[in-house]
């Protein structure tokens, strides 16, 4: 039997090809000048026949290689008894065949291909192709993250008024969660340098990982926004946790991440108030 070191650079030398090839998928649509769009159950929340042949492609051709792995995969072609309805201790493949949807239909270069590897409910293996911006990211657990071959690290930025800090405006979408965005948001963006929104959380969370942003707060996010970007982080020098601190979940992939354990402390403290507050904006009145 493989060892665990084995097991991973065998999957990683098997799926970079893949994410190539993905990556030309992806291209092969970006540029076309119309595309088919559907919309899966809300308005805005659209999906391509890009997104299906993609994901059908990884996981056709990771099941043809290892036909015992499961899958976590955000439009679930793949067969039904390799969606695991929770994480277990088998290699689980976990795939956003085109993360930035709706960047992609507008030819808006901040999309990508998403694949993350967990053994045993720990990520160990990640590739982000983000071939419009002609960048990959590649990380194996305890061997670095890199873009392009080369080696990235996170920022060491400190304290938010020097921060550049990226966060998911088009939440805002949801009625449920609506207002604890606004209030979110209304904070962060008053006390950090720049509040940037990319509407691609795996592409922001590559541009934490390589120190273009200094931090990233998402909630209500799924598996398959974070598997990959998670480790490429950590593997960085970066920090994740759970928005209110302690361990991240993969499986409920609420979080604040940061270049330095300070600035997440600072920016999850802002948070916190943040939902103490009734209401914000012009005379708001503070709780």
């Amino acid at each position: 039997m493989a060892s665990q070191e084995e097991l991973i650079n065998d999957c990683y030398e098997f799926i970079y090809s893949l994410a190539l090839k993905a990556g030309d998928f992806l291209m092969e649509g970006y540029n076309k000048a119309t595309k088919c769009v559907d919309i899966k159950g809300d308005y805005y929340d659209v999906v391509t026949d890009y997104d299906n042949r993609i994901e059908e492609f990884l996981c056709s051709e990771i099941l043809k290689k290892y036909p015992k792995h499961k899958f976590i995969g955000e439009e679930e072609t793949a067969k039904n008894d390799n969606i695991p309805k929770e994480l277990t201790d088998d290699p689980t493949w976990i795939i956003d065949p085109i993360d930035g949807t709706s960047n992609f239909i507008k030819k808006i270069p901040h999309t990508c291909v998403s694949i993350g590897l967990l053994v045993n409910k720990k990520a160990v293996l990640g590739i982000v192709n983000t071939p419009a911006q002609q960048k990959i990211y590649t990380t194996k657990l305890g061997q670095g993250a890199f873009c392009n071959g080369q080696r990235i690290k996170v920022s060491e930025c400190e304290m938010m008024k020097s921060a550049n800090v990226g966060y998911e405006v088009s939440l805002l979408h949801e009625s449920t969660i609506r207002d604890k965005h606004i209030k979110r948001i209304y904070s962060i963006g008053s006390q950090c340098r720049r509040l940037l929104s990319y509407a691609c959380v795996v592409d922001t969370l590559c541009m934490v990982a390589a120190g273009n942003l200094d931090a990233y707060h998402v909630e209500d996010m799924y598996p398959w926004d974070c598997a990959a970007g998670y480790l490429l982080i950590k593997e960085a020098g970066g920090v994740v946790t759970h928005t209110y601190g302690g361990e991240f979940d993969i499986m409920k992939p609420d979080l604040i991440c940061a270049g330095t354990e300070n600035l997440r402390s600072e920016l999850e403290q802002i948070i916190r108030k943040a939902d103490q507050q009734e209401s914000v904006g012009s005379g708001h009145k503070k709780t």
